[in-house]
């Protein structure tokens, strides 16, 4: 008998301390680097060493995370998935085919996401991008859609959701391109009792008890994103900071999620454009830094998790020249992102054939060489990036091809120039390459990608699994 009151008092005490022990998150912080993939985040590290004349990594803040995973992405449709069938099953712990925002495959029912559920429980809600906000990560979050590309309707969800903090660019598709509503976008945010913000002193002076907010960034451009980090000008709104706003105007005894997405790591590795993807991860984990500096105060109570929804551009260090030609530093001259110095270069070709005819133009490259040397250094043999005959012979041909209407459609050319302008595309390239980083595509790959987590139920996120099971991750430690 004394044996079975002892085995039930066992029983008791370890129910009472699995209770008492309970992991539960009020805050958490998730934060999804588009494109971002081991590469991506090594070669920062490597950066910064190199630009301090330094070997060997200067580590970033997510890669001092306690606990270390990597995901699978393939999606329902593709071997390679894109952000939309990635972002949901981020989103919502399910698979969906390409190009699908938050829905099942064939497009029958709406599947619940992380952000409903933690508004369900009581959260508040943040959702935070650094491109346009009805894209496909963010949308994903609070939309549901049978493609990504109905940027109305899914901007409509937006304006009518219940969730309390979006920031991000512009939206694509203002107003309703099927007539059937009167209000643009911004009319039905208003009416919806959010706090319309669109210019950076309206947004410093954002405090909580203003209500729910939408944030669109003052210098989004015409991509409808805020710029690249490299092409942001002095003063303007980083990516921190918006995450610092997201976290002043949510915090509070409530808790709250907010997904934070770091979108153009992905444009820029697209364009295989090294330095600005460098950069871009860069900002991404100081926005990681401003979630970590709010778990130092918040330990029991916080869960950050760290991941992306694929990688891009298939980027590697190392190329066929060999170990001893990696140097980062080598990126430093670069002057612009590949996107804004390929504006530059169209627009100075375009003046000049009006000036002097396409003819003169076509037979005269060195203005060309001269604006790859000034912007990038490529050509200058004292910064290390001098040409060879056959590397110039790689750029006079793309020069030529750059006043040819390409046909992308043909893999040779897509192959070589991916859609971009072929003299400013081989110029990225080969000032990848001078510093030692390769790439594969211009689009996404299907290598497994990495996940960090700190704070409340961290090790859970340690191992080997799929993305859909990184929500049940999440949700499972979410306060109730």
């Amino acid at each position: 008998m004394l044996r079975k009151w002892r085995y039930f008092i066992l029983i008791v005490t370890l129910v009472l301390f699995g209770a008492c022990g309970k992991q539960e998150a009020r805050y958490i912080f998730f934060f999804i680097g588009d494109g971002m993939g081991h590469t991506q985040i090594s070669s920062a590290e490597r950066y910064l060493a190199a630009m301090e004349n330094k070997s060997g990594i200067i580590p970033l803040a997510m890669n001092l995370a306690p606990a270390t995973g990597y995901a699978t992405s393939f999606s329902a449709s593709k071997h390679i998935t894109d952000s939309g069938a990635a972002g949901t099953a981020l989103a919502t712990g399910f698979k969906t085919s390409n190009g699908t925002v938050s829905m099942d495959a064939e497009h029958r029912y709406p599947l619940k996401t992380l952000a409903e559920t933690a508004k369900e429980r009581g959260l508040k809600v943040g959702i935070v991008t650094t491109v346009d906000i009805d894209h496909a990560t963010p949308a994903v979050f609070y939309a549901h859609q049978p493609s990504r590309s109905n940027y109305y309707e899914i901007a409509a969800q937006l304006a009518y959701s219940d969730f309390d903090f979006f920031a991000g660019g512009d939206f694509r598709k203002k107003k309703d391109p099927k007539g059937n509503s009167e209000q643009d976008i911004v009319d039905q945010i208003k009416q919806n009792g959010f706090v319309f913000v669109n210019n950076a002193t309206a947004f410093r002076y954002l405090e909580p008890g203003a209500g729910r907010v939408v944030f669109i960034h003052p210098d989004s451009n015409d991509e409808y994103a805020m710029p690249y980090v490299i092409d942001l000008d002095e003063g303007s709104i980083t990516q921190d900071a918006m995450l610092q706003k997201a976290v002043a105007m949510l915090e509070g005894p409530e808790g709250f999620f907010i997904m934070f997405e770091g979108g153009k790591i992905d444009w820029a590795c697209h364009a295989n454009d090294a330095k600005t993807s460098i950069l871009e991860t860069l900002a991404f984990d100081d926005a990681i830094r401003v979630a970590l500096e709010f778990y130092n105060k918040h330990r029991k109570h916080t869960l950050i998790v760290i991941t992306a929804d694929h990688e891009t551009g298939g980027m590697t260090m190392g190329t066929s020249y060999g170990d001893d030609n990696i140097d980062l530093s080598k990126l430093k001259w670069q002057t612009g992102s590949f996107t804004e110095l390929t504006r530059e270069f169209s627009d100075s070709r375009a003046s000049m054939i009006e000036q002097y005819g396409e003819d003169h133009v076509k037979a005269h490259p060195e203005w060309a060489f001269d604006f790859a040397e000034k912007q990038t250094g490529i050509g200058d043999e004292s910064k290390g990036l001098g040409l060879n005959e056959y590397e110039r012979g790689e750029l006079q041909t793309a020069y030529l091809k750059s006043f040819e209407k390409l046909n992308w459609e043909n893999p040779y050319e897509y192959i070589l120039y991916g859609g971009y302008d072929p003299f400013m595309m081989s110029v990225s390239r080969m000032l990848s390459r001078k510093a030692g980083i390769g790439w594969t595509t211009f689009s996404h790959t299907a290598v497994p990608l990495p996940v960090r987590a700190f704070g409340v139920g961290a090790e859970r996120f340690n191992g080997y699994y799929d993305n859909t099971d990184i929500p049940d991750k999440i949700l499972q430690l979410m306060v109730k």
